[in-house]
């Protein structure tokens, strides 16, 4: 990724394809968000900058489409992503063929978007009631009894699950798109 047009295109590619995942997984009802693995794709392929962009520029399509104006202040769960993504590339987790580095780097970024999402939700934008989310949370409510602790609960669940998942397919889908025909040695018959 060497032109900066090249990169404004991958930004917006990520915007889309995290746009494109959302709108999916709350259609088809998914307890999960799945919507940054577009942003992690794009720090791996093309660099912190790259995916941070993607990142708030998605934010930007759904608070103007989806969630209204307040939602903005998902665009620092997208920047968190990113930097963390990019911190992990560079300390050589994110390969899939050590696949438990992966998931450990999954893991440690579902746990700090969990604590970030976790102050979001308290302080900013207030609990909401997400349809997908719904049937989990008031399973942990039944068995917490308390909503401030089955959110918690959730938030880690969820994120942990949901980052993890995000960071496989984003190192996947870089592997597939940008460097199978580089790793792959020619083949003469």
């Amino acid at each position: 990724m060497s032109t900066p047009g090249r990169r404004a295109g991958l930004a917006i590619a990520v915007a889309l394809a995290d746009w494109a995942t959302a709108l999916a997984i709350g259609a088809l009802h998914v307890p999960f968000f799945l919507d940054s693995w577009a942003t992690s794709a794009g720090v791996i392929a093309g660099g912190l900058w790259v995916g941070i962009a993607g990142g708030i520029l998605y934010n930007a399509l759904m608070a103007a489409t989806v969630w209204g104006a307040r939602a903005w202040v998902w665009a620092s769960s997208s920047v968190l992503v990113a930097c963390s993504t990019w911190l992990f590339v560079r300390l050589g987790w994110v390969d899939i063929e050590r696949p438990s580095r992966l998931v450990r780097a999954g893991a440690v970024t579902g746990f700090a978007n969990a604590c970030l999402a976790t102050l979001l939700l308290t302080f900013v934008v207030g609990l909401t009631d997400d349809a997908n989310t719904r049937a989990f949370r008031e399973s942990l409510r039944a068995v917490l009894g308390d909503a401030a602790a089955s959110l918690l609960t959730q938030e880690f669940v969820i994120e942990i699950a949901d980052k993890t998942i995000s960071l496989i397919a984003a190192a996947a889908c870089v592997v597939l798109l940008f460097e199978r025909g580089h790793t792959a040695p020619a083949r003469h018959a």
